[in-house]
């Protein structure tokens, strides 16, 4: 049977100190909720997926609707204007700018949400009080780990890096 640790934390450094403890005795930390963003923990990797994220799909937007726009001058309708060559290029430029900054705004806001999770109508770490002190100026911290020893083990390390409170949830 799993259980989960969840352990509360009235300041950053008890905090920071347990959480250092667990990673370094290997302990698998399942969820942190804390009461600002904090860099120092290294949460911040997301970002760059999110920046590459928002430049790929605007690159790929604008060259798609460029790709189209190619098509209809050179294949689909071909028009002659007065000897002037079927494909111009810098007069097929600005609209596939546009798009591909409208693309890149719309992958960027669905690349946040599905990274900060906000897709899920429910999410079951609301069910626990700690979670939500968490937004009071609490910081919250579970761990997984099995019933029985190696939960009383997760609990008393927790309590001696200065957890105000801590208790096991078997799932």
């Amino acid at each position: 049977m799993t259980a989960l640790a969840l352990a509360r934390f009235d300041d950053e450094g008890p905090y920071l100190r347990a959480r250092a403890r667990l990673l370094g005795a290997e302990r698998r930390i399942v969820g942190e909720w804390l009461p600002y963003a904090a860099d120092s923990l290294g949460h911040g990797e997301g970002e760059r997926g999110i920046r590459f994220g928002v430049v790929l799909t605007g690159l790929a937007g604008g060259a798609a609707l460029l790709a189209l726009t190619a098509w209809s001058a050179i294949v689909a309708y071909p028009f002659d204007s007065g000897g002037r060559p079927l494909w111009s290029w810098p007069a097929f430029l600005p609209a596939p700018i546009e798009f591909g900054a409208l693309t890149a705004a719309i992958g960027g806001m669905i690349l946040f949400f599905r990274r900060a999770r906000l897709t899920r109508l429910h999410d079951a770490a609301f069910d626990f009080p700690e979670v939500a002190e968490a937004s009071a100026g609490a910081f919250v911290l579970a761990v997984g780990c099995d019933a029985g020893e190696d939960a009383n083990a997760v609990l008393s390390l927790l309590a001696e890096t200065g957890a105000v409170h801590s208790r096991l949830v078997t799932r």
